[in-house]
């Protein structure tokens, strides 16, 4: 558009390139009064919906005073008023001319152009959305629905082609590129992503992360970012969240990344503030990745603001597993890659697919059939149901299995496994019905992979155990033994013999038992770990209540958590099992 072709309603007036009204003194001719030295209008009306609640904002063009169109800025409805983006926008040469009601006429006249432009929805989240009673995935890349991400999460995008050779070339990613107890659990992981919404309804929404640790030069980005590459085009210097961003960004990002994989990069602290940093935002990720809710805040009117929650699914990369105790551990899956662990042929062949939109073309059809599959000719409710009855039903399949096999599996650690089972059973049933496996190999592939999860939850069990505050207190308090730094003196020997105790002495021990002194044994462990930089949060007395509770010590026949032992003229010492 052109200067000449802007409707200008009176008593407003272009003048020389600049925007003024007419003005008329009684019984005088009108005459030109400037307001600004350039002519702003609004190009668009935006309704920014992003997923918890819309907003308004406007799209703002102009010319200046030699005709010449400035650069399409968009205003957020809180910013309009002020005018301030004009400054900040366009520079100092766009000038405001001086007096009380200038900036209200501007303002006036903006919104009375506003009858010319265009109204559009813009989507600031992904997902699932019913639009006009029909089903959409939303994702940049789509000419009919705007879909508008910020940042680094602007990469993310869905090429729209219904090439079944894409979905041919991604078929033996999970089976290449790295061992498959790494790339099965990732492939599993992106295919579930697109589940969210619907597991969330049917009570089994995934309420994990996984963890892809490995040291320096193991080309954990590198594969995390070709993982997310399902869902646009990502590399290791364009990952769309970073431990670098305050936790809250990241999880409000996160919120707005629905039903799609993202990636939270970096976690390697080098100094003791940047471990105290990193562990908290670790910490708080975790969390709400399992718990999936919101922390409730107030606005400055104390209105009850909307909760934001990951509604997505998160790969997080680290140097190594953040120090967050037991309840941290028990919410993301570990898995741990080598050095020389990755093929890096196969890696730099399917780092081109990504490249070509192979990956993200993959997907689209993945969503699309999911549509067409499920909720297309049925209801809602009829997918749910059905999410609901297979998940209990692949929930029994993995207790047997794990009974097999001679493993117990937690609940929390079993509802994860069960989480990677449906995404990867999808992604077989989406092969199949692109024909691009037999119907036979489905089976296979399935058995295949419940055998590498059902290791990966051994494993992952035993770690989480390892972080219980009762197992790091034994073993730290071992190895405050074993290195002299506290002792521990026989208790035949300080019987007869009581001068001859140790320095630094917190108990004493037998053939069968320690008999430790509860206050000391505990100062000294929580020192260690304070020193080391680990958590240790546990008080003197739950430590005492959690060691009787598994049946690590012993207490009284009244009912107190210790027994009082007497070693020969000394103070009565506190009693744990050996």
């Amino acid at each position: 558009m052109e200067l000449k072709d802007l409707v200008v309603s009176a008593p407003y007036a272009v003048k020389d390139g600049c925007l003024g009204y007419m003005r008329s003194e009684k019984g005088g001719e009108p005459y030109f009064v400037k307001l600004c030295n350039f002519v702003p209008f609004i190009t668009s009306q935006l309704i920014v919906d992003d997923g918890a609640e819309t907003k308004v904002r406007v799209e703002i063009g102009g010319f200046d005073f030699r005709g010449s169109p400035l650069q399409t800025i968009t205003v957020s409805d809180e910013k309009f008023n002020s005018l301030d983006w004009v400054r900040n926008n366009w520079g100092f040469e766009f000038n405001l001319e001086t007096g009380q009601t200038v900036k209200d006429r501007i303002r006036y006249f903006l919104q009375a152009t506003a009858v010319q432009a265009d109204k559009k929805t813009v989507f600031a989240v992904t997902g699932w959305k019913r639009i006009s009673s029909q089903w959409k995935f939303l994702m940049p890349g789509d000419e009919k629905t705007t879909v508008s991400l910020e940042g680094r999460c602007s990469n993310y995008e869905f090429i729209r082609s219904a090439d079944p050779n894409n979905v041919v070339q991604t078929l033996a990613l999970p089976y290449s590129v790295a061992p498959k107890e790494i790339m099965f659990p990732l492939a599993a992981f992106a295919f579930l992503s697109p589940l969210n919404s619907f597991l969330k309804k049917a009570q089994y929404e995934p309420k994990t992360v996984l963890m892809l640790c490995g040291k320096t030069g193991s080309k954990k980005s590198t594969l995390a970012a070709l993982i997310c590459s399902f869902f646009g085009r990502f590399s290791t210097t364009e990952l769309p969240l970073s431990f670098r961003d305050t936790a809250n960004s990241i999880i409000r990002q996160s919120f707005a990344l629905k039903d799609v994989l993202t990636v939270i990069d970096d976690y390697h602290p080098s100094t003791g503030k940047d471990a105290a940093q990193m562990n908290a935002s670790a910490q708080m990720i975790f969390r709400a990745y399992g718990n999936r809710v919101g922390r409730g805040r107030l606005n400055a009117n104390s209105e009850p603001m909307t909760d934001r929650y990951p509604q997505g699914n998160a790969i997080i990369t680290a140097e190594f597993l953040p120090d967050v105790g037991e309840s941290g551990t028990a919410r993301f899956i570990s898995l741990e890659l080598g050095r020389d662990d990755v093929n890096n042929d196969e890696l730099s062949h399917y780092q081109q697919l990504a490249a070509d939109g192979v990956l993200s073309s993959c997907m689209f059809q993945y969503t699309e059939w999911i549509r067409e599959t499920f909720l297309r000719d049925k209801t809602e409710d009829a997918f749910v149901k059905y999410l609901a009855g297979f998940c209990k039903e692949c929930r029994k399949e993995l207790t047997e299995k794990g009974k097999q096999n001679g493993i117990k599996l937690r609940d929390r650690l079993l509802d994860d496994m069960v989480s990677l089972h449906v995404g990867f059973s999808f992604f077989c049933d989406f092969l199949l019905a692109k024909t691009c496996i037999m119907p036979e190999a489905k089976p296979a592939m399935l058995e295949e992979f419940d055998a590498v999860i059902l290791n990966l939850a051994v494993k992952q069990q035993s770690q989480t155990e390892q972080e219980q505050p009762t197992h790091k207190f034994l073993r730290k308090l071992k190895s405050l033994i074993d290195s002299g730094a506290v002792g521990i003196a026989k208790k035949e020997i300080s019987e007869a013999y009581p001068t001859l105790d140790p320095p630094r002495l917190v108990g004493y021990e037998d053939d069968a038992y320690y008999y430790l002194d509860k206050s000391l044994s505990h100062r000294a462990v929580k020192k260690l770990c304070d020193d080391q930089g680990e958590g240790f949060a546990i008080s003197e007395n739950g430590l005492a209540k959690a060691l009787l509770s598994e049946g690590i010590s012993e207490g009284d026949n009244e009912g107190n958590t210790t027994k009082i032992v007497k070693i020969g003229r000394k103070q009565a010492f506190e009693g744990d099992r050996e």
